[in-house]
């Protein structure tokens, strides 16, 4: 997908959502769905939610998933119309803003008032086309209710459509893959998803005989989620920093420049992601990317090492520190990668060797002669045309991102 054609992905989904957002007053929401938000529950709806910002779920990479979606989809359940789901939000976003010292982002509000819009608007139809609302037993006494098809909705749109807006409109290698990694985006957040939609059920169930209790109650289950998830996202970030540290080993040797393997890797993984490896395999060909050169540790040599011995060497020293099967493959398939086959381990070593030599070739790729020449010499040199052309449109749109001079 090129920078044109993410343009065209987020129109349409703006689009959509603001058709979404229409059909609450077309399908007559306020009929189906029997509870009402009066000025003081959107008030407190509104610091509950700025309160659950300033608490979102940190992903393994890096990435915040506000929490406050959950108030959010609870005010939608709660019979909230799209404009005042939608001040929530975006009361809810200022005021933590405030409170963290920090000026709100125009894109981020936009971003806010457009989810709470569409949320209200597929509550309605959820309401509409699903099961009638249940209400609790008398007989133990039950007050609260809640309508069984904008709960499924709410959920279903926190659990495959904020992924799915989040992977097209930050999609850039092509139209082609957007399916699998919109499928790799809901496998990879499920868990997140289903926290913040089950808590947006329990909300809209409680708060009509809870009050303002509602906010602990909701908050709790979050935050154990936010804890497990962040011990879960702080294992993998230290397993990452690990493969970078030893990424700089063979630098210490003074045979390779500095941040090398930094580099390969960052190139490594957008090239991947061009060609559609599968989630898995992009995370393996990036860390083979960054130990690439692990091998010159044991070599200890000065002098060049010749392809087939250093990528040898390298796959032993992964296979003797053990977890690291996988990026030992790729490495040891490295040694052979111009017979290399388009398999789970062929086409990470090819990429790898591929992105290393354009590193070695080009110290500033983005600069438009040194990229033309790097070019020239993949392709008389390593004669791999499909991943050269693969890290070809990556330069081509890195470029566009950062323009030279």
């Amino acid at each position: 997908m090129t920078m044109s054609g993410r343009s065209v992905a987020i129109v349409l989904v703006l689009v959509l959502g603001v058709v979404l957002g229409g059909t609450w007053w077309t399908l007559g929401a306020d009929q189906q769905l029997l509870l009402q938000l009066e000025l003081r529950d959107v008030l407190l709806f509104a610091v509950a939610a700025a309160v659950m910002e300033l608490l979102p779920i940190r992903l393994a990479d890096g990435r915040a998933l506000p929490t406050s979606l959950a108030v959010v989809g609870a005010a939608a359940l709660l019979g909230g119309s799209p404009v005042v789901v939608a001040l929530i939000a975006v009361l809810a976003y200022v005021g933590s803003c405030l409170l963290a010292r920090r000026p709100p982002a125009v894109l981020e509000v936009l971003q806010r008032a457009a989810g709470g819009w569409t949320l209200a608007g597929v509550a309605a139809i959820g309401a509409a086309l699903g099961p009638a609302t249940w209400t609790g037993s008398p007989e133990f006494g039950a007050a609260a209710s809640l309508n069984l098809g904008a709960a499924v909705a709410v959920g279903l749109a926190v659990l495959v459509g904020v992924p799915t807006v989040d992977t097209l409109t930050s999609l850039d290698t092509g139209w082609r893959y957007a399916l699998r990694r919109i499928w790799e985006e809901i496998e990879r957040d499920w868990l997140v998803g289903a926290s913040i939609a089950a808590t947006a059920a329990l909300g809209a169930l409680v708060q009509p005989v809870l009050g303002l209790w509602t906010l602990p109650t909701m908050l709790l289950p979050l935050v154990a989620a936010r804890a497990g998830l962040d011990r879960l996202a702080l294992g993998q970030r230290a397993y990452d920093q690990t493969i970078r540290a030893m990424s700089r080993l063979p630098e210490q040797l003074g045979t390779v420049l500095p941040d090398h393997g930094v580099r390969v890797a960052d190139l490594a993984r957008e090239v991947a992601l061009d060609l559609g490896l599968d989630a898995t395999s992009v995370a393996d060909t990036v860390r083979a990317a960054h130990l690439h050169e692990l091998g010159r540790i044991k070599l200890e040599r000065e002098a060049p090492a010749p392809q087939d011995e250093l990528a040898s060497a390298g796959a032993d020293v992964l296979r003797e520190i053990g977890q690291l099967d996988r990026v030992a493959d790729i490495l040891a398939a490295q040694a052979n990668v111009h017979h290399g086959p388009r398999d789970r381990v062929g086409l990470p070593a090819r990429i790898v060797v591929a992105c290393c030599k354009l590193d070695n070739y080009a110290p500033d790729p983005l600069e438009p002669g040194q990229r033309h020449e790097a070019v020239v010499r993949l392709v008389r040199e390593v004669g791999d045309l499909e991943v050269v052309a693969a890290l070809t449109r990556v330069l081509d749109r890195t470029a566009e991102r950062e323009p030279v001079g």
